[in-house]
């Protein structure tokens, strides 16, 4: 009977280049194991594998050389210990956290507690692609959230509160930001200049800060044969539900959530500078999306410009699409949705002719199109 090997490395269990044996990853939420879990780990390393286990760069734990006879076996034994394998592939990975609040005087939000209930709302839903949460507890960024697809960043509001302040100016000191002065003998906060690090707040002797602990949020952190840094385009999340929102908005169930059109990052933080007053259902489902459809669809191209060429019709579309290439510096990228039909069979060849690079063309399965292409001289 043939080994069904996809499905073997759905459920955790990675070949190895030894015939009939698996690394095993397992399931392990913000890099948190507890002495039960760690001794059937143990057990399992030493009775199926070669006595050792390997730490992942994601907080993981794999145990190498589990045998193919074995893997039900391994499964049953690790079950007894509340430990079981992870997820490869194009879905939601185990969550990772940094001990947070709950440890470290720098946290500024529960971190592991996050992490587990993000992990128990979305570990393994399949997607087009393998995503990523990371979670760090405030600006030191110790898990370097910018690296995931969805990275989140404790973060802390603050607002003087004069009545309880006395003037002893430790919290100009503490901030790092420069975004604290004091003038006249009062506090003076530059909230342009406030990274919501919270550290004012922690130094302040009497308390004198208003607060919201909140969340930053980053979308489209990529790390591996291509790297990307996530950027935070939205505001500061005051709430947990709305983050929540904004986390189920960015993670599509299924390819129609990714039909929509291509904006880039430039575009969607030109509307927040417009109206950044809230982030209604409405804003996350249409936006976030985008991001998402951005970030982990054409992971390998940022995209600096777009053109939407569907309400025109040949020769126009070829036009259109070139004036628009015009506008762009070589070496820039732009994302062209056309229709199907003749702008699909003709405008990517012309615009090859003109000597531009085509990067990918992306059927959005709803009779249009995005033609990605690279300007390259003038």
């Amino acid at each position: 009977m043939a080994v069904d090997y996809a499905t073997l490395k759905k459920g955790g269990f990675m070949r190895q280049k030894q015939k009939n044996n698996f690394s095993l990853r397992l399931r392990v939420v913000g890099g948190n194991l507890t002495a039960k879990q760690l001794a059937a780990i143990a057990e399992v390393s030493d009775k199926y594998g070669e006595g050792y286990v390997h730490l992942t760069s994601r907080q993981s734990v794999e145990i190498p050389f589990i045998k193919l006879d074995d893997i039900d076996e391994v499964k049953a034994a690790l079950a007894k210990g509340d430990t079981e394998p992870g997820v490869c592939g194009p879905r939601v990975r185990t969550i990772t956290a940094c001990q947070g609040a709950a440890v470290c005087p720098s946290g500024c939000i529960d971190t592991y507690a996050l992490a587990k209930e993000l992990d128990e709302r979305y570990f393994a839903r399949e997607l087009p692609h393998k995503f990523k949460f990371g979670i760090t507890g405030c600006q030191n960024n110790c898990l370097k959230a910018e690296e995931n697809d969805v990275g989140i960043k404790g973060g802390i509001k603050v607002e003087w509160r004069e009545a309880d302040c006395i003037g002893c100016g430790v919290c100009v000191k503490a901030c790092r930001q420069g975004a604290l002065t004091m003038e006249d003998g009062k506090i003076v906060l530059d909230k342009e200049k406030c990274n919501f690090c919270g550290r004012c707040f922690k130094a302040c002797p009497t308390e004198a800060w208003d607060t919201i602990h909140g969340y930053i949020v980053s979308f489209g952190g990529l790390f591996g044969n291509h790297i990307n840094k996530g950027e935070t385009v939205i505001p500061f999340i005051e709430d947990k539900e709305t983050l929540m929102k904004i986390c189920d908005t960015a993670i599509p169930v299924s390819y129609t959530h990714l039909t929509l059109p291509l904006y880039s990052s430039l575009t969607i933080t030109q509307k927040l500078a417009k109206d950044s007053s809230s982030l209604s259902t409405e804003w996350a489902e249409r936006n976030l999306q985008i991001l998402y459809w951005r970030f982990i669809t054409m992971a390998d191209f940022k995209i600096d410009d777009t053109v939407d060429i569907t309400t025109v019709v040949c020769p126009t579309t070829f036009v259109k699409a070139k004036v628009a290439l015009e506008e762009l510096d070589d070496g820039q990228i732009l994302s062209i949705r056309m229709n199907d039909g003749e702008p699909v069979q003709n405008v990517p060849r012309s615009i090859k002719e003109e000597g531009h690079k085509i990067l990918k063309l992306i059927d959005n399965e709803d009779g249009t199109y995005d033609l990605i292409v690279q300007k390259v001289g003038d």
